[in-house]
């Protein structure tokens, strides 16, 4: 026999249901948030190891007999960017990934994913030298290298936004390919120019639109107080 209260914890489920819906929804968006916490910093030190390094590179002979930038002190100067940009990441990944336990299926991707990066790079320098040892001039070389590994990265931005479901990887991803496809055409040493634009100023686009995220995102009301971490 229903007691006299069962009527009013029917009418109390739609409410409890609502509810655990409204912390539900409140806990993936704390979740998004804390993942995205580091992607503003990360693509702006790509931005500014791209913007940066691709015009110092430019400028070894682009803006003759105004400035003229040693060939040495360009590629240091480049490796060094690119080298900072590579410790950004990894040290922001490190933090955004800390005290989160993905799922097996997950952790697998995401391994073969990031060991994808280093491997493919690797391969694009062993082609490029192996093309050298057979004659490729020189000027072609300076244009190999960073058509080849922005393909690369482009191609690495799609298949990542495939992975996760990120149409803005993707976007950016295919923005790349489309750059790299073009640059060759303005000759060396324009396109290095070209890629300092193009590229360079996609991460810094990108930095500014994940920032505008995260500020917008956390003005949003949260129904449950978040749990500490």
């Amino acid at each position: 026999m229903r007691s006299p209260e069962s009527p009013d914890d029917g009418a109390e489920q739609p409410a409890d249901v609502a509810a655990m819906l409204d912390l539900i929804r409140s806990e993936q968006d704390r979740m998004s948030r804390r993942l995205a916490a580091g992607v503003p910093a990360i693509l702006l030190a790509w931005g500014i190891a791209w913007f940066v390094g691709f015009l110092l590179l430019w400028l070894i002979d682009g803006a003759r007999p105004v400035v003229a930038i040693p060939v040495a002190v360009a590629a240091s100067a480049f490796a060094l960017l690119m080298t900072g940009a590579i410790v950004v990441s990894a040290v922001m990944g490190a933090r955004m990934g800390r005290g989160i336990r993905p799922a097996p299926g997950a952790a697998w991707t995401g391994t073969v994913y990031g060991l994808t990066w280093p491997v493919g790079f690797l391969a694009i320098l062993a082609l490029g030298r192996a093309l050298i040892v057979n004659g490729m001039a020189p000027e072609l070389s300076s244009i190999y290298y960073p058509t080849a590994s922005t393909i690369f990265v482009g191609i690495m931005y799609v298949l990542a936004g495939a992975i996760w479901r990120n149409w803005q990887s993707i976007a950016m991803g295919g923005w790349f390919i489309v750059v790299a496809a073009i640059a060759p055409f303005f000759g060396y040493p324009t396109h290095y120019l070209v890629f300092a634009i193009a590229a360079g100023g996609v991460f810094l686009l990108g930095a500014l639109v994940a920032w505008l995220w995260q500020r917008e995102s956390g003005r949003r009301p949260v129904v449950a107080e978040d749990i500490d971490e």
